[in-house]
């Protein structure tokens, strides 16, 4: 009898697999400049706090998508294993050219068993864990395959203040959706209601993207993933929430509110030797 785990799992890969040649088109916030320039830098200031002594770093992006991190990685010199479980982006990221050495493996949505042991330099990982429902149990797989002075990246992830709220955050949503005209067309897609009444009654995970969620509200507790990866030997190296910069946002306000609020949240976390 199939597990309703199991299910869940081909309903994600069937749904990543339809929408892999559209989704940097659907994810205006994540593919524009301030943004990418934004991953860059955080990306190559977590590549310099690696100590494995390795000559080429390798780095392992769990859950590539697209290929948004394996893209930026080869441009900073590492070699990238990029994993998903969509054979849908594998194809898409492996019929990409790389400065560097870019391999793709295809994820069981369980574990990393096909990664050995202390293999990578690097586990870095955006927009991902909110995907994941065990998602502290692959933490350990991150740690395992992770070489000692090898460094954990996990970026655009909701943070805390987010879900607690605040005034001024509110006053920013309600500045920019009055300055960003509102997209009036989705009313008129049937099969939105469909999503939105049906399928969200049946599954209170499901979103809009059409995939599993952790939660109702995506909510990753970021104090439990800090306890889990010290546990495991880790050492925090960064931890800094952020507003994150939407496609759609008009720039002026966003500069205005963005030392004030956030949003979103980057750990950088680093295994000690002997953990």
């Amino acid at each position: 009898m199939i597990s309703k785990e199991q299910l869940d799992l081909a309903w994600n890969i069937a749904t990543h697999d339809r929408l892999a040649q559209k989704y940097e088109r659907m994810h205006g916030e994540i593919y524009n400049d301030f943004e990418q320039n934004r991953l860059k830098n955080e990306l190559a200031a977590a590549i310099a706090l690696i100590e494995t002594h390795s000559e080429a770093k390798v780095v392992l992006d769990f859950g590539c998508g697209a290929g948004n991190l394996t893209r930026h990685l080869s441009n900073l010199q590492c070699e990238v294993i990029a994993s998903d479980i969509s054979s849908g982006f594998l194809k898409l990221v492996a019929s990409r050219k790389y400065s560097q050495r870019v391999v793709t493996i295809q994820l069981n949505g369980v574990d990393l068993s096909n990664v050995a042991d202390e293999s990578v330099d690097m586990v870095a990982t955006y927009s991902v864990l909110h995907h994941v429902p065990d998602y502290l149990a692959v933490l350990s797989e991150f740690m395992r395959v992770l070489k000692p002075g090898g460094v954990v990246y996990i970026d655009h992830e909701p943070s805390e203040a987010y879900w607690t709220g605040s005034a001024v955050y509110e006053q920013f949503k309600a500045e920019m959706n009055r300055k960003v005209p509102r997209d009036y067309k989705k009313y008129l897609v049937l099969s939105n209601y469909y999503d939105w009444l049906i399928r969200r009654f049946v599954n209170p995970r499901y979103h809009r993207e059409g995939d599993i969620h952790v939660f109702d509200d995506d909510h990753v507790e970021w104090q439990k993933v800090v306890a889990s990866l010290e546990n495991l030997g880790g050492k925090i190296l960064v931890s800094r929430s952020y507003l994150l910069y939407r496609r759609q946002y008009c720039q002026e306000i966003y500069n205005r509110y963005c030392e004030e609020v956030s949003d979103m949240h980057v750990l950088v976390m680093r295994k000690q030797y002997g953990g």
